[in-house]
């Protein structure tokens, strides 16, 4: 998802949606759009949370959404403080949604830029704590099992500093299993790279294969990235920075 900023982008929308109600944009992907929501219950119940909804020319692609299923059954599977939790996954007016937790914070790729545009480093305990907080959300993921108990080998694939969110607490959260691959759900012969590129691993750009490892290199990657303020890989075109980080 991409933050949106200024008094146009972020206004308010007060918009009807099922049970919720739509109070502003957060920002869109080439999937979904994101809005912060309050959804309404009885005795005056209410509570802040995230709507991820479908962009509207993609609802009747159903490998889109499929893939957007998948997320929140996924996400839906994991409960750990380190991981953006799924409430609901629904349709509203044929609009596929997820609800979703509202972190009140920014993702770290915000964070950094913010403190780099005023010319600060981002503080090393914050980057420690951020990374070793998604390294626990992410094992939690790795580790985590069907109800019959059998491993579903998940991995996330697209760590990157938009996808870890930090709170108003310190706290980082692993966001967007959008991507994610389950071991049993996808055909071997894909060869349709996920995730974004400066943060792949090179077995996974040369097809050799893809588990656990492979997410806790893209976190190597965002690390470096939030140390340093550039990639350890950085050359211009896709296909030169795909041979940079294979090579």
């Amino acid at each position: 998802m991409t933050e949106t900023s200024g008094p146009n982008k972020a206004s308010s929308l007060n918009q009807p949606f099922g049970r919720y109600t739509l109070v502003r944009r957060l920002g869109a992907g080439g999937m979904a759009e994101a809005f912060l929501a309050q959804m309404d219950g009885p005795s005056g119940f209410k509570k802040l949370c995230v709507i991820k909804r479908m962009l509207a020319h993609l609802a009747d692609d159903e490998h889109y959404l499929e893939m957007f299923r998948r997320e929140a059954r996924v996400a839906a599977l994991l409960t750990h403080t380190n991981v953006v939790q799924i409430y609901e996954l629904g349709e509203v007016d044929g609009a596929a949604f997820i609800a979703m937790e509202y972190v009140d914070g920014a993702s770290t790729s915000a964070l950094a830029r913010r403190a780099w545009h005023r010319g600060r480093s981002v503080p090393m305990e914050v980057i420690c704590c951020s990374i070793a907080d998604a390294a626990l959300g992410l094992g939690a993921a790795h580790e985590l099992c069907d109800s019959d108990g059998v491993p579903l080998h998940l991995v996330h694939r697209d760590i990157s500093p938009d996808n870890l969110m930090m709170n108003k607490e310190g706290i980082t959260k692993v966001l967007d299993f959008g991507v994610a691959k389950i071991a049993s759900s996808e055909k071997t012969a894909t060869r349709e790279l996920k995730g974004k590129i400066p943060f792949l691993a090179p077995e996974y750009i040369l097809g050799r294969g893809l588990d656990a490892r492979s997410d806790l290199y893209s976190l190597g990657v965002t690390m470096y990235w939030l140390v340093t303020g550039k990639r350890p890989f950085n050359v211009p075109g896709d296909l030169p920075l795909l041979e940079s980080i294979v090579k």
